[in-house]
């Protein structure tokens, strides 16, 4: 389930990963809580940058996460 929130308002706040997911480096995520860096729109998809604990970001669908 995700919620639909504002662009703004979805920056900078933390998500729970929905499904196991892989980072740029190749490692898989999940039970992480990672930071919403940015919110992007491209071929009429939106997707969210996000920021680990670690400093490892990647891509995500709306509906990999749920917004806290």
């Amino acid at each position: 389930m995700t919620d639909t929130h504002g662009i703004e308002d979805v920056i900078g706040r933390r998500c729970r990963l929905l499904k196991p997911v892989r980072d740029r480096e190749g490692r898989t995520r999940f039970g992480e809580q990672p930071t919403i860096v940015r919110r992007i729109t491209n071929l009429d998809r939106d997707m969210y940058l996000v920021r680990f604990d670690d400093g490892a970001t990647t891509f995500l669908f709306p509906d990999e996460v749920a917004i806290e």
